[in-house]
């Protein structure tokens, strides 16, 4: 019998870091309907520190990149006098350099908002797939700090853009409600990185193409540009091809 507990005790010590990762990538896929994937994961049971590396979040149907986040290294502390308790208290999550990748397809839709689409629908009335006996979570800090996001724009030739991703801190998740579900947490952290997303993209200008189809967008370039070389038809052929290159150059917030 002592034996049969030792071998368990071994077993369930060097197969809690996959367990973990299981759970991240079950109740991350939940609630994103895309695929999450996690690289490694790394627990000290004595400390309560550990480390996530390779976690992505996979981008809705129909878009181009792979992943709509990568969140490169992730480090935790976790309050071991809690992990026995129905609520686990995790002192602070800091996750450095993110990449983020934002996409406006050819129908003028965005990832962004086909992701927002996917929580909303698989966190609807508050339900989650998740087991009555999972553990509810209160995560006291947690931040996102040195962050990329590169646009990827249909309607201008999938040229691609950057901008610096806005740091983002949230404290005392699910504190007010005595713990949040691991769906919960996931739904509120992937909410705040695309709030902060569409606002690094929205500096870049690109919101003018939105709900635009690629052909909207050419035809309102031939617009403008047809505009712009009829206006003053007195003057020279120069003058309005100037006029003309001026147009195109406004179209894309050059």
């Amino acid at each position: 019998m002592i034996v049969v507990v030792i071998g368990a005790t071994i077993f369930l010590w060097s197969s809690l870091d996959k367990i973990i990762a299981g759970a991240i990538e079950q109740y991350g896929s939940e609630v994103t309907q895309t695929p999450v994937n996690v690289s490694g994961v790394k627990v000290g049971l004595t400390t309560g520190e550990g480390s996530i590396s390779g976690l992505s979040i996979g981008n809705p149907k129909g878009f181009t990149d792979p992943n709509i986040f990568t969140l490169g290294n992730i480090t935790t502390k976790i309050d071991t006098a809690t992990v026995t308790e129905p609520t686990v208290v995790i002192k602070e999550i800091l996750v450095g350099a993110p990449s983020v990748f934002y996409e406006i397809d050819k129908s003028g839709a965005s990832n962004l908002d086909a992701l927002k689409k996917n929580i909303s629908a698989a966190t609807g009335g508050g339900k989650s797939a998740e087991s009555g006996d999972a553990p509810k979570l209160i995560i006291n800090r947690l931040l996102v700090d040195g962050g990329k996001v590169s646009a990827r724009i249909a309607a201008l030739g999938d040229e691609s853009l950057s901008a610096n991703l806005p740091r983002i801190e949230l404290r005392d998740i699910g504190k007010s409600s005595n713990g949040a579900t691991a769906a919960e947490v996931s739904e509120k952290v992937v909410n705040a990185l695309m709030e902060k997303s569409r606002a690094a993209v929205m500096n870049l200008g690109v919101d003018k193409y939105l709900g635009k189809s690629l052909d909207e967008v050419k035809s309102q370039l031939g617009s403008k540009v047809q505009d712009a070389l009829n206006e003053n038809t007195g003057s020279g052929v120069e003058d309005r091809l100037k006029k003309g290159g001026d147009a195109v150059k406004g179209l894309f917030g050059n």
